[in-house]
């Protein structure tokens, strides 16, 4: 009995002495996960979907998913649809294709009965295949009827199921005042020397600008340095971006 007892002890003591030195040894063995495997006729990829819109607010995004082939056949954007929101980004599985994505963002009507106003369509042709979950991002563009028609949202009588923002006006081209500015004297420590001529009095040519577009030539003479022939006031004004007008043919000066 008295040696079953000290056999015990023995094996405890041995166990604590391995322990020792395995301390400060021991390394964590990390296992791979497996690789994801795919049933065949089930083979799917992940895909994370943000769309770009300018200005951006509180509109609705419909994702529409149809394979290439299918695009080739109808230009019309048919096929599964998501509904996201703007700003969001939309976390989907997809059986592997060749896909023809399309954005439509619009905002819900405002009343019952009324149609959702369309502000931006985008599209993004593309194959969806891999492992790794993809980062796709579709930015719009303002939608116009010629786009709504070839979309094949807008029917030959004219109705659609979305309606169109109404058309910003055009800003107008910036006008020359009818009269160059009067040029300031200059101060007397900037005068020139008696019996010099300034560089812009050394060209004899006139201003090749008008003072509108229909109005009088300019009266003044052009400067040396100038590309289009014109007068201090009018080259001044073309690089600011001011409408300046040929005194002969009456095109803007470019």
């Amino acid at each position: 009995m008295v040696q079953g007892v000290f056999t015990a002890a023995a094996g405890r003591l041995a166990e604590r002495g391995v322990d020792r030195l395995l301390d400060g040894r021991r390394q964590t063995v990390v296992v791979p996960e497996p690789p994801k495997r795919h049933r065949l006729g089930d083979v799917t990829s992940d895909v994370d979907i943000v769309v770009r819109h300018r200005p951006a607010g509180q509109q609705v995004v419909l994702l529409v998913f149809q394979t290439a082939s299918g695009w080739e056949q109808t230009e019309m954007p048919q096929g599964a649809t998501v509904l996201m929101k703007l700003g969001e980004t939309a976390h989907l599985t997809l059986p592997r294709d060749h896909y023809v994505i399309s954005a439509l963002v619009f905002e819900p009507p405002a009343k019952g009965g009324g149609k959702p106003v369309l502000h931006g369509i985008g599209r993004l042709p593309k194959w969806v295949l891999s492992n790794t979950t993809e980062q796709l991002a579709i930015t719009t563009n303002p939608p116009s009827e010629k786009t709504l028609r070839k979309l094949g949202l807008l029917k030959p009588d004219g109705t659609s199921p979305f309606e169109l923002p109404p058309a910003q006006p055009a800003a107008p081209p910036k006008q020359l005042p009818s009269a160059p500015p009067a040029a300031r004297p200059s101060p007397p420590s900037a005068r020139r020397p008696a019996g010099t001529r300034p560089l812009e009095a050394l060209n004899d040519r006139p201003c090749q600008a008008a003072l509108s577009r229909s109005g009088a030539p300019c009266p003044d003479r052009a400067v040396i340095v100038s590309r289009n022939s014109l007068c201090r006031a009018h080259e001044d004004a073309l690089k600011q971006g001011w409408a300046v007008y040929d005194r002969s043919s009456g095109q803007q000066i470019r």
